[in-house]
């Protein structure tokens, strides 16, 4: 399944915060044979015959370069339906996790101030589904979904429509789900997130190529006060990841030559896809193939037997980088450049066993451990993010206790660099936080960059 969410975040650089109302607006006659829209149309059309999908269907295959195989079906359900469609497609997906997995995972994010320590996880993702999605494609049905949440249709269904028919576009000449299906399998987040964002971020290319072309409306007037219940429920660096793939992959896309049918947008897209996080943020990467640091945590050597891992350690990615420094939007300008600096990164998080098997509440800062180290491509990179990590330690109330080290929440957090690399630590102690800051992580730098062809050859495998 695609969605195409609600704009979430606005960032200085590419995210846009849907807010304020939606005027109406009057379309010319256009070359594809359009009559001038109607009031009511802008207002939002209550059946999608007054939309005429077909029209729509032959204004986004002209902006892609692409045609459908075979048509979609057209759906619209309510917001009641919302979220049980998409608990049913993300269990098809694979994406949903087992309830242990989610457990380890909001519990890690509350000990890293992702999340709110009261956080409640149904409701955020009963309010994500109600309020963050608009639409979405599914793959397996050929099926086009569409929100309604009042007599009419969203003010921004017909924009939505286009941004979802990319996906079908997509999906009959590259094969993008069956692609996403095995990324999924793999386990790595950041090249599936990677991927995401050329999916998503082509969709939205032609969506806003779409929207400036016909002059259509984008934004339902309720988007503002939809979203504002979504920032009262998650930290701005969680929205911030979560609207990735649009903004940056829009970018990204961008770089390619999209919206249209570019050989180099249609590699991405199969072949030759971009590997993480960072290649998103930074094409150039992507273009010289960059490779990536050797980032190595080992805690539980210092921790010793009593520390057991609450799940494997994995990478710490140029998107996590910047949902950390990024706290707040006016974070955003000074974090996405350190994001972009990234050239590797890996975290460990373990819970000390207790004597008496007692289970531990999340955040459980008592008795979990936490250390992420991240390669930047400069020394003074790696001593400004650690500069910023310890302002947004402070903004939550951290009490410093000594050099770059704080006392917070029931627990405590470290900071330190090393050359290039930046360490930061959470533990019940400052003593610990300090010593895993200190002496959990190594690293070394990326290998140098491979020249890539900047001419257009090759056919895309589809």
């Amino acid at each position: 399944m695609m969605s195409r969410r609600r704009p979430l975040v606005l960032l200085t650089i590419a995210l846009v915060l849907a807010a304020g109302g939606t005027t109406a607006l009057l379309l010319r006659d256009d070359d594809d044979g359009g009559s001038a829209r109607t009031t009511a149309t802008a207002q939002g059309a209550r059946t999608l015959a007054e939309l005429r999908p077909e029209r729509i269907i032959a204004r986004v295959e002209q902006i892609r370069g692409l045609r459908l195989k075979r048509r979609p079906r057209f759906r619209v359900v309510d917001s009641g339906q919302v979220a049980r469609l998409i608990r049913r497609q993300e269990r098809q997906d694979g994406g949903a996790g087992s309830s242990r997995e989610d457990r380890v995972n909001v519990a890690m994010l509350k000990l890293i101030g992702l999340l709110r320590p009261d956080a409640d996880l149904r409701r955020i993702q009963t309010t994500l589904a109600e309020d963050g999605f608009l639409g979405f494609y599914d793959g397996d049905r050929n099926e086009m979904v569409i929100i309604k949440r009042g007599p009419r249709l969203p003010v921004s269904a017909e924009s939505t429509i286009a941004h979802e028919l990319v996906h079908a576009i997509d999906d009959q000449h590259f094969g993008i789900f069956r692609r996403a299906q095995r990324l999924a399998r793999r386990g790595d987040e950041d090249a599936q997130l990677a991927y995401t964002s050329v999916v998503e971020g082509n969709a939205e290319a032609v969506a806003t190529a779409y929207v400036s072309r016909y002059h259509v409306p984008s934004e339902d007037p309720g988007d503002a006060q939809q979203a504002k219940r979504l920032e009262r429920q998650l930290p701005f660096g969680l929205l911030l990841s979560l609207g990735f793939p649009y903004a940056f992959g829009e970018s990204f896309v961008g770089a390619l030559g999209a919206p249209g049918d570019s050989p180099r947008l249609a590699r991405a897209l199969t072949d030759r896809r971009p590997r993480s996080s960072s290649e998103i943020l930074d094409p150039l990467r992507y273009a010289a193939r960059a490779g990536t640091a050797s980032v190595r945590v080992d805690a539980e050597r210092l921790l010793g037997p009593r520390w057991v891992p609450l799940q494997p350690a994995d990478v710490l990615s140029a998107v996590d980088l910047l949902s950390l420094l990024a706290t707040r939007e006016r974070d955003a300008a000074a974090a996405v450049p350190l994001a972009m600096a990234w050239r590797g990164g890996r975290y460990a998080y373990l819970r000390e066993r207790s004597a008496d098997g007692r289970g531990c509440a999340a955040p459980c800062t008592s008795r979990d451990a936490f250390v992420g180290a991240v390669r930047l491509n400069s020394a003074a990179n790696a001593r400004k993010a650690a500069s910023i990590f310890g302002q947004t330690v402070e903004r939550r109330r951290g009490r410093r206790v000594g050099p770059d080290a704080w006392q917070v929440a029931g627990g405590a957090v470290a900071v330190r660099t090393s050359g290039a690399q930046t360490t930061f630590a959470y533990a019940p102690t400052a003593g610990l936080a300090v010593r895993l800051a200190e002496r959990a992580a190594r690293s070394r730098p990326a290998p140098p960059l491979r020249p890539y062809p900047t001419a257009d050859s090759g056919t895309p495998a589809r």
